[in-house]
């Protein structure tokens, strides 16, 4: 038998165990937002399944705030075209969420397909962000989206998915949603197929002017995302009715072949080359271009 940390008591040399700390269980959303300002350094949980993986990994929390009773952080809605996502939105829920079937069909389908069984009813849409593990998927789907995180209580209100990856952590106070603008969304797709080697989230949007914009996020089991993107300009004498550039006049190829360019020779990692790499999210970036286009003779060149 040993001992533990702060006098919590003998266990087996065979176990561990957390040394004892504070949980707090707020009811509301304004509860939690208190609970953080008092309590800065406090560990919020969500579902769970990354805050046990941390724990393994050495995490001993002082202060834990389970967010598990916030009926609020579990909405989801769409309104003149922007989707808002709760927090507390399970894999399992999101995938199966009426308002995300009806609206963005693809984001429910690519959402069914991640993680196992136990992690999709556990694991939640705030906690596979705010954990910034490479390895998780919702940050590569989200990030092509342009998804926006929304905070309460603390040093921010509003940050880009696309911009977890950005410098040091901050102290954001507590995740209440993810947007998703679906007014100008074209398409959407995932490709994971050559998961853990590589996995493609790409979204075609169009603007005021006519332009069609692709945007792909590479992502990787050992790297963190990058977003790739391209520009087609509009053309006043295309031959459909609407003007400016569909989506059916992108060419899959060279597309996929410009955003693949655009990997950074720190993409490279243990399980490839950048040739490796850049070759990879040529081929996925194709693939789903087909899939956008619905033009395989030219998605089908090697």
């Amino acid at each position: 038998m040993r001992g533990q940390k702060l006098g919590a008591g003998l266990i087996a040399q065979s176990q561990s165990a957390l040394p004892p700390f504070v949980l707090h269980r707020p009811a509301s959303l304004g509860e939690a937002e208190a609970l953080v300002r008092q309590h800065p350094h406090a560990v919020i949980a969500a579902g769970c399944s990354d805050l046990m993986a941390q724990i393994r990994e050495g995490l001993e929390p002082q202060v834990l705030i389970s967010l598990q009773g916030i009926k609020e952080l579990r909405a989801v809605s769409n309104d003149a075209g922007t989707l808002r996502i709760g927090s507390l939105v399970s894999h399992y829920e999101g995938s199966r969420s009426p308002e995300i079937v009806s609206s963005l069909p693809a984001l429910a389908a690519a959402w069914g397909s991640i993680a196992t069984v136990r992690i999709r009813y556990r694991g939640t849409l705030g906690g596979n962000l705010l954990a910034r593990r490479y390895r998780y998927e919702m940050p590569v789907i989200l990030s092509a989206l342009q998804a926006r995180m929304h905070f309460q209580g603390g040093d921010l209100a509003t940050l880009p998915v696309a911009e977890l990856w950005e410098g040091e952590r901050r102290s954001p106070g507590v995740m209440t949603a993810v947007s998703v603008d679906t007014a100008s969304l074209l398409w959407f797709g995932y490709e994971r197929t050559m998961r853990p080697v590589s996995t493609v989230a790409m979204a075609v949007r169009s603007n005021a002017s006519g332009d069609v914009t692709v945007t792909a996020v590479c992502g990787s089991e050992y790297r963190r995302p990058y977003v790739l993107t391209h520009t087609v300009p509009s053309h006043a004498d295309l031959s459909h009715p609407a003007g400016g550039t569909a989506i059916a006049d992108l060419d899959p190829a060279s597309v996929a072949e410009i955003l693949a360019t655009q990997l950074p020779e720190e993409a490279a990692d243990y399980a490839g080359s950048i040739s490796y790499r850049r070759h990879l999210a040529s081929v996925l970036c194709r693939r789903l271009l087909v899939q956008a286009t619905g033009n395989q003779r030219k998605g089908s060149q090697p």
